[in-house]
C-alpha cells in the first residue's frame, strides 16, 4: 500500500505489511543509532566557540573544528553552528526522536490499532511524526520514496 493510499484510507501498516519491507520506524531508528554512534565518538561536549569565533572548543579546551577556510560573518556563524550541535545536544535530540519512533512502533504493532479508533488515530498521528522526522534522511539509499 502506498503512502498516498495510507493517508487516503487512514490505514496504518500492520506487522504483516512491515515484514515485507523495512518499516519507516525501523529505518529511522537505524539512522538515529548511526548518529548516536558518531556523537558518542566525538570530542566531549558541550562545545563552545573560542573568543575570536574561529575555532570550536570541546569542554576540555581541545580544538574540535576550525573555520579557517571561511571569512567574516560566515566563519563566525559556521563556528557557532558547529558549537551549537555538540554531542550532548545531539544525544538529547536523538533520545527524544527515539522515544517518538518507539511509541510509533509500539502502537502500530498493537493489534488493537486495527479495531480501536483511538489507537488507530494515535498510530496515524505518530506515523505522520515519524514520516516528517525521516525526511532528514531522504538521501539515504534505504529511504523509500513512498514514505514522503
Amino acid at each position: 500500500m502506498t503512502q498516498q493510499a495510507e493517508q487516503h484510507t487512514g490505514h496504518v501498516p500492520t506487522p504483516a505489511t512491515a515484514q515485507l519491507r523495512m518499516d519507516i520506524g525501523e529505518f529511522l531508528l537505524a539512522r538515529l543509532l548511526e548518529a548516536r554512534e558518531l556523537a558518542e565518538r566525538a570530542s566531549p561536549g558541550p562545545w563552545r566557540p573560542d573568543e575570536e569565533h574561529d575555532e570550536v572548543l570541546a569542554v576540555d579546551g581541545i580544538v574540535v573544528a576550525e573555520g579557517f577556510a571561511l571569512s567574516g560573518r560566515q566563519l563566525r556563524a559556521t563556528v557557532d553552528h558547529i558549537a551549537h550541535h555538540h554531542p550532548v545536544r545531539v544525544l538529547a535530540d536523538i533520545d527524544a526522536k527515539e522515544e517518538l519512533v518507539r511509541a510509533y512502533l509500539l502502537v502500530t504493532r498493537d493489534p488493537a490499532c486495527l479495531t480501536d479508533p483511538a489507537r488507530n488515530l494515535q498510530a496515524h498521528v505518530l506515523r505522520n511524526v515519524v514520516v516528517v522526522l525521516a525526511r532528514a534522511y531522504d538521501d539515504h539509499p534505504d529511504y523509500l520514496g513512498s514514505w514522503r
